[in-house]
């Protein structure tokens, strides 16, 4: 699961050296061979912390709890730990542009879909735009933001899932959503009324996913990157979506 280690580093990029979240992202990236099993308590006083720090931290990851953050821990171990084919460089070589093949033989479907055309429009109309991603996808949110800084477009996005359920309950009608997430259950972890959607100056949500049968509700627009991608391969793909996205917006400047 390196989508949680890019979550972590990440916290390490944005946060000052003496807050909570970073020293505890640091003792996890620097202890992760060993953390599986590891009790709160445990991780508590290795961090010299609190454990309401600690479990605070998870929900700023956007995780349930500490049990949640164990979980991936284990389920990454447990990948790791898979027996891989034993390849030849030049056989590493043709999977590796093989994979890229799929891709891009399969991206020109991904441009004809009209939500993509009016994605587009929406960045270059709306003067309020968030993007958002939990885990594996806010750093896919970061770079299309970072993207369209360049052209002058701003956006704003953040790693903690308090900050993104309290900027969605509060967006209006002149405010555009994007968000990304590779299985589309965006919404099951956020644990905020959707109610917000239904207002009647509610915000306009765009959501990027591998996901099609998500449940996500019909007034967000969906964008499909096609059947759920394994890592690090859904990873390429919304790069390559996000660098179509910012090439179009290039395009008008």
């Amino acid at each position: 699961m390196y989508w949680l280690k890019i979550a972590l580093f990440s916290i390490l990029d944005n946060e000052n050296e003496t807050s909570n979240n970073y020293i505890i992202a640091k003792f996890i990236l620097e202890n992760y061979n060993q953390l599986s099993g590891v009790s709160l308590t445990e991780i508590s006083r290795r961090c010299n912390l609190s454990k309401a720090a600690i479990s605070r931290f998870c929900k700023d990851l956007g995780l349930i709890d500490y049990i949640d953050l164990q979980m991936l821990i284990r389920a990454s171990h447990s990948k790791s730990c898979e027996e891989k084919p034993v390849l030849s460089l030049d056989e590493q070589k043709q999977v590796y542009l093989s994979h890229l093949k799929q891709i891009t033989d399969h991206f020109p479907e991904i441009m004809a879909d009209p939500a993509v055309e009016d994605l587009i429009s929406d960045i270059l109309q709306h003067q309020t735009i968030y993007t958002f991603g939990h885990l594996q996808a806010s750093h896919i949110a970061y770079t299309l933001r970072n993207n369209l800084a360049v052209y002058g477009i701003f956006c704003y996005s953040a790693q903690s899932w308090v900050e993104q359920r309290e900027k969605l309950k509060n967006a209006g009608k002149d405010d555009l959503v994007i968000i990304f997430s590779s299985s589309g259950d965006y919404f099951k972890r956020l644990d905020i009324n959707m109610s917000f959607i239904e207002k009647a100056d509610a915000p306009k949500i765009y959501m990027v996913t591998f996901g099609r049968d998500n449940g996500a509700p019909s007034k967000i627009r969906k964008i499909y990157l096609g059947d759920t991608a394994e890592d690090p391969w859904s990873n390429v793909q919304m790069n390559m979506f996000i660098n179509y996205i910012s090439y179009r917006i290039s395009m008008t400047y």
